[in-house]
């Protein structure tokens, strides 16, 4: 037997009445809606509906956060070598971090990237993010200035805006059904 939670309310309010379902609609659909936990991102990088609509380039990693009694918390964000960063070889020259707060946004833009000579833009972004991700070992991070945010309070929200041929495609070809 099911039991009425909204007993007090008069017939007709309680008949509109409905739980929330806020895990209504896939994982895309709701990267383009509402938003998920950067958790369910970290913990679910290898789904292939995740994998549709990922970023390319944009990695997002959790952080071990340590209470430090009476003095607050503490949380190393990277050390070189070590964790993602490590993986793909990328120790930035320019660190940054965020506090966001409610109706606030912060910004990001894309350097120039460094392409080979005997290469098209789109060939050799293709080559890096789509068709060989996990060959580093290819990434001119040397030759290029990339950025490395940590959010460490507030919500993320990335929306891409580039004018690479490259990406305007995956970008198409990303959006959830």
């Amino acid at each position: 037997m099911k039991k009425d939670l909204w007993l007090g309310l008069n017939e007709r309010t309680r008949k509109a009445l409905s739980p929330r379902d806020y895990k209504s609609g896939s994982v895309a659909q709701r990267i383009a809606a509402s938003g998920v936990d950067a958790a369910e991102l970290t913990a679910g990088r290898s789904k292939a509906e995740l994998k549709k609509v990922w970023i390319p380039g944009v990695e997002i990693f959790s952080r071990e956060i340590h209470p430090q009694r009476h003095r607050g918390s503490f949380g190393e964000l990277a050390r070189e070598a070590q964790g993602v960063l490590g993986k793909i070889k990328l120790w930035p020259r320019q660190w940054s971090a965020a506090r966001m707060f409610a109706n606030s946004a912060k910004g990001f833009h894309i350097h120039p990237p460094s392409i080979p000579a005997e290469m098209t833009a789109e060939k050799w972004l293709r080559r890096l993010f789509i068709n060989q991700p996990q060959n580093y070992s290819l990434r001119p991070y040397d030759r290029e200035q990339w950025d490395i945010m940590f959010f460490l309070q507030g919500r993320a929200e990335i929306s891409p805006r580039a004018e690479h041929a490259f990406f305007r495609r995956w970008r198409q070809s990303s959006q959830p059904q």
